[in-house]
């Protein structure tokens, strides 16, 4: 099914619901279009624990339906992220689920908490401390002739921004692409660590707030983004919904 949307008007910069006004629209058509936006948006959106979608709620009332969300992540997960480097998470630890297709992970941490996904892969919880800006990892051994420590290796610790390892290299021959040289560095890896790769944006708010206003006989023409002081802004925006 093709994804079709309308123009969004954005009152608040982090929104946590979406609106649209139909005049005369009574109760009853706007809480199964409500009903039916939450419906398709559950289907539509990335899940993991599946938290997010059961955190959306349909909105309505006479002249008005939309969709509620509970966490910001729903937001993020519509419009998209550009990439960035996670430095607030320096000096901190972080929880982090990981695939464990393999069940090796759960061998070697028997007690730590396992999930199963949406999708169904199974992800186990680790934790990995982020070094403070700056901090430096160094490597010490024992000199067997003089008892001595001796530094073998100083180099930058895992804090956010430090230099990266490169996760992604040119194929060898013959896989190697055209114009490219085997084993040379592969457009993709930023060279930083803790980096986050950003969210494609998915719309899936928009669409099926559309959709199901389609469905249910109404002229979809725009859709206001904003929070719990809505009314207000729309007031101000010239609309009325009742």
């Amino acid at each position: 099914m093709p994804q079709i949307e309308v123009p969004e008007v954005h009152l608040v910069p982090i929104p946590d619901r979406m609106i649209m006004i139909e005049k005369g629209m009574s109760a009853g058509v706007a809480r199964a279009a409500a009903r039916e936006a939450v419906r398709q948006a559950r289907r539509r959106m990335p899940k993991l624990s599946g938290g997010a979608a059961r955190g959306l709620q349909p909105l309505y009332g006479k002249g008005y339906f939309g969709i509620q969300w509970s966490t910001p992540v729903v937001w993020y997960q519509d419009h998209g992220t550009k990439p960035f480097t996670m430095r607030s998470l320096a000096g901190k630890v972080i929880p982090m689920w990981i695939d464990d297709p393999t069940g090796q992970e759960r061998r070697d941490n028997p007690k730590a908490k396992v999930r199963t996904t949406e999708s169904g892969k199974v992800q186990i919880l680790i934790f990995r401390r982020a070094a403070l800006i700056g901090a430096r990892k160094k490597t010490y051994r024992r000199d067997p002739a003089t008892g001595l420590r001796v530094l073998v290796s100083d180099k930058p610790a895992s804090y956010p921004g430090a230099p990266g390892r490169i996760s992604r290299r040119e194929a060898s021959q013959p896989w190697t692409r055209a114009g490219k040289r085997p084993g040379a560095i592969h457009p993709g890896n930023v060279g930083v660590r803790w980096r986050h790769p950003g969210l494609k944006p998915r719309s899936f708010l928009n669409t099926s707030m559309t959709q199901a206003a389609q469905k249910s006989g109404l002229l979809a023409t725009r859709v206001y983004v904003a929070d719990k002081g809505w009314r207000n802004h729309i007031r101000l925006h010239g609309e009325e919904f009742r």
